[in-house]
């Protein structure tokens, strides 16, 4: 207890566990849960279990994964959004990009492809029929006259 509060152990989903400023440049990978904001040249990947936002100064070379993932900078590589993928008028994107929802606001530049739907890690199960003797002998297609 701090000052007559109790400090929580929790972290908000929308408290930013990391920020980092224009002049930072990081090569290597960064992983973290929570939210997040980037404004920094960053070469390396990127995940992120939470929000990530990259401001209009940040420069990433890189894949990022995350579950909300807001771009107001330059972005080259590819973007998994497992939620949303939003891009700001200010962002210059020039990669692939998964995600069920995108948002590209009026001015943004995009350059390079989208794909919707389930994100790689929801991948719908296949399921292989048993094959039988019987079943084998029989052919899989047969032709109509």
């Amino acid at each position: 207890m701090a000052f007559g509060r109790e400090e929580s152990t929790v972290k908000e989903s929308n408290e930013l566990i990391i920020f980092m400023g224009k002049g930072v440049e990081l090569k290597g990978d960064i992983h973290f849960e929570g939210s997040g904001r980037l404004d920094g040249k960053v070469d390396g990947k990127i995940k992120v279990k939470g929000s990530l936002i990259l401001g209009e100064g940040a420069q990433i070379s890189s894949e990022i994964e995350g579950g909300t993932i807001i771009i107001g900078g330059r972005v080259t590589g590819k973007i998994i959004g497992h939620k949303k993928v939003e891009l700001l008028k200010t962002a210059i994107v020039d990669c692939e990009i998964v995600t069920p929802s995108l948002v590209i606001e009026e001015g943004a530049q995009f350059n390079g492809s989208a794909r919707m739907g389930k994100t790689e890690d929801e991948k719908i199960s296949v399921i292989t029929p048993v094959m039988t003797e019987e079943s084998k002998r029989k052919p899989l297609v047969q032709a109509v006259k």
